[in-house]
């Protein structure tokens, strides 16, 4: 019932006594427990139909979302192959190394070889 703790709901009771008397009270009461529950049925259709209302959009929303997250991973795996490729070109063309010089990639030159000192 809100922030009504006993002791205002006391005092609500005992100012209903008062003005109702003994006799209406319970008829009063009868009234305002269906005024009450009657909120109640009401507040709790309406608070139904507006997720019911919420739900249509938010599954377009998030099949949306899962189309577009997919087509990212997507091009995320299409580009980290295209620099794998390109990186494993770079790296076989330096591993070819110079067929004039001799050098096999090791940075040394061809008079290395020649001298013996490998």
């Amino acid at each position: 019932m809100g922030n009504l703790g006993g002791p205002e709901i006391l005092v609500i009771f005992f100012v209903a006594l008062i003005v109702l008397g003994p006799n209406k009270l319970p008829d009063a009461a009868r009234q305002v427990g269906k005024a009450m529950a009657e909120i109640r049925r009401v507040s709790g259709g309406f608070q139904r139909e507006m997720r019911e209302a919420m739900q249509e959009p938010l599954k377009e929303v998030e099949s949306d979302f899962m189309v577009r997250s997919e087509e990212l991973r997507a091009k995320k795996r299409a580009e980290a192959a295209a620099q794998d490729q390109a990186g494993d070109a770079v790296a076989g063309d330096a591993g070819a190394g110079d067929a004039a010089t001799g050098d096999a990639g090791t940075g040394e030159t061809g008079q290395a070889e020649a001298d013996g000192d490998l």
